[in-house]
Order: structure tokens, then C-alpha cells, then sequence
């Protein structure tokens, strides 16, 4: 019995200082003063014979989370002192299966340690942060999702199962601090839940433009899919899917494309000036050109008059000027190239000059619709004004060649005044 006794008032000892222990920590909260609490919480938690008692766990998430409210501490600070008293909290949820001292309390700590994670990514965020934000926004993803997982309720605030606001900053502060496979990871996240509305639009291009990058056709056709679902009215997705279609060298599947958009849109000028302006960059620029000059020249003429049809500025007809410019320079300096007197040789210059001719008549027609719609603007942007200046000196090329001085003077007049 005396044995028994001895040993029961041993651990009547330990018990009564561990209580003695958080008595003082509390005075210490209560004056304010939280550091020398976290002194005192951070000699409780390391003692072995403390560790295992739950109510320590609890007072270390509290006052961790005290101390990281402190602005005077550094936000990687501030961080690290929420981070511990999450897992505090956690661990303390582990140790009281009944769970009284948060149940109390109304999981609000949780709550706090949500938003006020929140809050210090954006700080970190604004201060270009971005490796930090990111950690910072990722750890409130954590503390959100334990919350959701666990079902608690808040009457202050209704936590969504997806926080989209709080998944779209960590995807970006990714981003921005390089991580780009976190990025897409948190991207996706939206984009498979189907979020819509104009703030998650980019998103969608955004993965959609990675998968173009790493050529990787079936994730690009189900994200754009979705998001012509989400948003049908924007043609940034055409643009998408020429982007995918668009390889070096072979432009056949560009093309098939475009006509396959066309037919459906066959009114939207922006794709059909785009498609003129790829056919004629492989017909008169530096690259491989088609091996039958002339139908090409015949198409683009074809696609230029759809987008003029629904040109409501002069783009699509200045590059059907420059376009009949070329074709007129091509047939007569071919014609010019014949030299020889057989008959075969007039007849073939002749058609040459013929045809030249009337491509010349067309470049006119074109051309002075350009300089009215130019001459009928107050002010001009230099490109506009570049344009204008070539267009009349077409023309005055052109009347040269056909004999004509009077005119090729007035439009010399007009070139010049530009």
C-alpha cells in the first residue's frame, strides 16, 4: 500500500506541474505577452512527458497563430508560424479524440489560419514575391480543403468545395515564380471543374497554348472543345486550332482549316483576312512558294474578296491592291522576257500584255478606293499613312506603263504630298 501510494503522488506531481505549466502560459496570453508564450509553449512541446499530452498541441496551434498576426515579424516568418500552428492543431485533433478544446472554439482557428494565409499570399504576392505567394497560397489550399474534407461550418463565411478565386492566384503566383507544372496543375483544376465567366476565360487559352507548345492534339482538342461550351461566341479558339494545324513546311492542313472555319463562319472577316494574309505570305514572300504560282494567285483573290465583303475598315483591300499590283508586275514583265519574232512568240507576248493590261485596270479600281477611304480620314497612323504613299505610287507606275503621263503626274502629285 505504501508503494502505491508513493507512486500515485509521483504522478499527481507530473500531472499538477503540466497543468501549472499552461496556467502560466495563459497568464502569459493574457498580458500579451505572446512571444515569451511561444518560448514557453515551443520548452512544454519538447519535453517527452509533455508532447503526449493533447492540450499542449492545442495552446502550441493557438499561440503560433497568435504570433504569426504579428506585423512587425517578416512575412516568411509570419508563414512559417501559420504553417506550425496548422499542424498543431491537427496533431492535437489527433491526441483528443473527442476533440472539446476545437469543438469549443468551433473550429474557428482553422477559419483563421484560411484567411489569414489568404491575405499574406496576396501580400506577397503585391510585394513580387511569387515563390513565397505561391507556398503561401498553396498552404491556404491546404487549410481549405482539410476544412472542406472535415465538414466544418462557419456562420461568418460559406467555404466552397472549390475555391476558385483562391486556386486561379495560385496558379498565376506559379506561374509568375516559374513553376510553370504547378501552374497548369492549379489550371486544370478550374478547367476540369468547367468554371466559367470572363475572369477563368484565359485560362483556357492559356493550357490550351501549352498543349500547342508541347504538340500534344488530345488535350488540346478537349480543353478547346470545352471551352468553345463555356464561351461559343469567342473566335480566340479558331485561332487556337490554326495555331495547332500551323506546321512548318506543309501548310495543307492550315489551310483545310481554314476552310473548314470559313464554311462555318463564312461572314467573320477576321478569318478570312488572316487566311488571305498566310496565302499571300506564301506566294510572295521568302519561303518555299506554291509550285502553280498562278491558281494560288486565282485562290487569294477569292479569299480577299470574302474578307473585303466584310471589311468594314480598308485592310483586306489594300492587301488586294498589293496582291493585283504583283500579279500585273508578274504578267508584264513576263511578257517583257519574250524576245523572239516567230509567231507563236506575238501571240504569247501579246496575251501576256492583254492580260497584264487588265490586271493593271484592276489595280486601279483598287487602288482608289484605298486613297478615298485614306483621303477621307482627318488623321492617319503611320502605317496607314505608309499604305497611302505605296498605293499612289502603284499608280503611278501603272499609268507609266500605260502611256498615260497626265495621270501618272497627278497621282506623282499626290504620292508626294502624302
Amino acid at each position: 500500500m505504501k508503494k502505491f501510494f508513493m507512486l500515485s503522488a509521483v504522478m499527481g506531481l507530473v500531472v499538477s506541474g503540466y497543468a501549472q505549466t499552461l496556467g502560466d502560459i495563459d497568464k502569459l496570453l493574457a498580458l500579451q505577452k505572446n512571444k515569451d508564450a511561444k518560448t514557453a509553449i515551443d520548452k512544454l512541446s519538447a519535453d517527452p512527458a509533455s508532447a503526449s499530452k493533447s492540450d499542449v498541441w492545442f495552446y502550441k496551434g493557438k499561440i503560433y497563430n497568435i504570433n504569426s498576426m504579428d506585423a512587425t515579424s517578416s512575412t516568411a516568418e509570419q508563414f512559417a508560424l501559420k504553417t506550425a500552428s496548422f499542424d498543431a492543431f491537427k496533431k492535437y485533433q489527433t491526441l483528443d479524440t473527442k476533440d472539446v478544446r476545437l469543438k469549443i472554439e468551433e473550429y474557428k482557428p482553422y477559419l483563421q489560419l484560411y484567411l489569414s494565409l489568404y491575405d499574406l499570399g496576396a501580400a506577397q504576392f503585391n510585394a513580387k514575391d511569387f515563390p513565397a505567394s505561391f507556398a503561401t497560397f498553396e498552404k491556404a489550399l491546404e487549410v481549405k480543403n482539410y476544412i472542406t474534407s472535415k465538414n466544418y461550418v462557419y456562420t461568418e463565411l460559406a467555404i466552397p468545395v472549390l475555391d476558385t478565386s483562391l486556386v486561379l492566384n495560385t496558379a498565376i503566383a506559379a506561374g509568375q515564380a516559374k513553376n510553370m507544372d504547378a501552374a497548369m496543375k492549379y489550371y486544370r483544376q478550374l478547367t476540369d471543374a468547367s468554371v466559367g465567366g470572363e475572369t477563368y476565360q484565359q485560362i483556357y487559352e492559356i493550357l490550351a497554348d501549352s498543349y500547342i507548345k508541347s504538340k500534344d492534339e488530345a488535350a488540346f482538342n478537349a480543353i478547346v472543345a470545352k471551352a468553345r461550351k463555356i464561351y461559343p461566341t469567342n473566335d480566340i479558339w479558331d485561332d487556337l486550332e490554326l495555331r495547332m494545324v500551323d506546321v512548318e513546311g506543309d501548310k495543307a492542313p492550315l489551310y483545310a482549316r481554314y476552310e473548314i472555319l470559313m464554311t462555318q463562319k463564312p461572314n467573320n472577316f477576321g478569318l478570312a483576312y488572316n487566311y488571305a494574309v498566310e496565302y499571300y505570305n506564301s506566294i510572295y514572300g521568302k519561303d518555299e512558294k506554291p509550285k502553280d504560282i498562278p491558281t494560288a494567285q486565282t485562290k487569294l483573290t477569292e479569299i480577299l474578296n470574302k474578307a473585303i465583303a466584310n471589311d468594314t475598315g480598308i485592310d483586306a483591300r489594300v492587301l488586294m491592291t498589293n496582291h493585283l499590283y504583283n500579279i500585273a508586275a508578274d504578267l508584264s514583265g513576263a511578257a517583257t522576257t519574250i524576245k523572239g519574232t516567230k509567231p507563236d512568240d506575238v501571240k504569247k507576248k501579246a496575251d501576256l500584255n492583254a492580260k497584264a493590261n487588265t490586271a493593271m485596270d484592276q489595280v486601279i479600281v483598287s487602288a482608289d478606293k484605298v486613297l478615298a477611304f485614306y483621303n477621307g480620314k482627318p488623321n492617319l497612323k503611320g502605317i496607314e499613312k505608309a499604305n497611302q504613299k505605296i498605293t499612289a505610287g502603284y499608280l503611278v507606275d501603272i499609268y507609266d506603263l500605260k502611256k498615260d503621263p497626265k495621270k501618272s503626274a497627278e497621282y506623282a502629285k499626290m504620292r508626294d504630298s502624302y
